[in-house]
């Protein structure tokens, strides 16, 4: 419970977050926490000391929401939005980035080698926090290749792949399977 209250104050502290913010991050924290207790926080606690969100358009991030950890910031384009995402779906998946980012990669998407299964990992993953109440699909293609690869080498590998930035892992595991890369 130490952890959480840390993460309270540390998000309390970011005057660059509202109140709004603030608290559906602490409440999407809290889920992943209660599911995930064994998941190191680390790097999240340090990021959300200076996380900043803002809002962009369709020039700017194609997507619904995107992440760079370089500048420690998260944007959500306005455009998709409007098209009816479910917000905590989304909002759970751009934590899952930030969780997973160790300053160099997020997850196992090693110079974006592996983006696209990673992309669809944190899906599977946000589907399984929260689920998603929109009638937008997520990263179907993604997600199903996904469950593909996690049937032929287990999804404890991907698991821990993912959550501790091992691309090696993931490879290897690849390569055993008979995969050429």
């Amino acid at each position: 419970m130490f952890i959480l209250e840390e993460i309270k104050d540390v998000l309390d502290s970011n005057s660059k977050l509202s109140d709004e913010i603030r608290d559906n991050l602490y409440s999407l924290i809290h889920i992943f926490r209660k599911k995930y207790p064994e998941i190191k926080l680390d790097n999240l606690i340090s990021k959300l000391k200076t996380l900043e969100i803002i809002k962009s358009n369709k020039f700017v991030n194609k997507r619904v929401s995107k992440y760079n950890f370089v500048t420690n910031i998260l944007e959500f384009n306005i455009d998709e939005i409007n098209k009816g995402y479910d917000m905590k779906h989304v909002m759970m998946f751009s934590l899952l980035e930030i969780i997973t980012n160790n300053g160099f990669q997020t997850g196992f998407n090693k110079n974006n080698k592996f983006e696209a299964l990673n992309a669809g990992y944190t899906e599977i993953l946000t589907n399984n926090l929260v689920g998603n109440e929109s009638h937008i699909e997520y990263l179907q293609d993604e997600v199903i290749t996904t469950n593909m690869i996690a049937l032929m080498i287990g999804n404890d590998v991907i698991f821990n792949a993912y959550f501790n930035n091992d691309t090696d892992l993931l490879v290897n595991s690849l390569i055993n399977e008979g995969v050429e890369i």
